[in-house]
This record gives structure tokens, C-alpha cells and sequence, in this order.
């Protein structure tokens, strides 16, 4: 019995080889496992982080497999990826710091606040 528990306990996941599987049959089972595993992380991005999600997967065989967290915008994601290029960088790197100048100016004017009420506090004791 003793055995039998280290055997079993021995027969988990084990590192996959990362190279072409050359059985097709496996290699075809293989490939189903994985993309359905891909497919399943995809809907939960999506869905826990409400994330914009499009992933389109070509079988060997050529057919097409995809998954949309919005069945109506796979185009529109795919279309907003071509669009996506340095102009869209550099409006996020500016929106960014756009951002930091508005934290910093409120934390400026919340420290000169502080300041001020803690001189006239100072001022009050003398």
C-alpha cells in the first residue's frame, strides 16, 4: 500500500518539452486541450477584469477557432488593434502625465493647506 501511494503521488504534471509533438494524434488532442484552455483564461480575463478580449487560433488543419468577450465586437477589437500604433502611445504617455500634474497640483495645494494651518496654530501658541 505504501507502494502504491508513492507511485501515485510520483504521477503529476510534469514539464512538457517544448517541441513539435510528432504523433498527429496527440499532437491533434494536444491541441484541443490546450486551445480550450486557452479559450477558458480568455473568458476569465473578461470577464474578472472586464477586460477587452479577442483571441483568434488557426488549427493545423486551417479552421478557425475564436473567442470575443463581446460576440458583436471582435471586428471592432481587431479594428481598434490596427488603429493602435504610436499615436495611440504617445496620447496615453500624455494622458499620463497629464494625470500626475493634476495628483501633484492637489497634493501641492493640500500640503500649502496643511502649512498654513499648522503656522496658524505655531501662531496661536505665541
Amino acid at each position: 500500500m505504501m507502494v502504491m501511494m508513492k507511485i501515485l503521488r510520483n504521477m503529476g504534471r510534469r514539464k512538457t518539452e517544448m517541441k513539435r509533438i510528432e504523433n498527429v494524434k496527440d499532437r491533434q488532442v494536444t491541441f484541443s486541450k490546450r486551445k480550450n484552455g486557452l479559450m477558458k483564461k480568455a473568458f476569465e480575463l473578461s470577464v474578472l477584469c472586464e477586460a477587452e478580449v479577442a483571441v483568434l487560433v488557426f488549427s493545423p488543419k486551417g479552421k478557425l477557432h475564436e473567442f470575443s468577450s463581446n460576440p458583436n465586437s471582435m471586428e471592432k477589437t481587431i479594428e481598434r488593434y490596427r488603429m493602435c500604433g504610436e499615436d495611440v502611445q504617445v496620447n496615453h504617455s500624455s494622458n499620463t502625465n497629464n494625470q500626475l500634474e493634476q495628483q501633484n497640483s492637489q497634493l501641492y495645494r493640500n500640503m500649502v493647506g496643511y502649512f498654513i494651518s499648522l503656522i496658524a496654530t505655531i501662531q496661536d501658541y505665541h
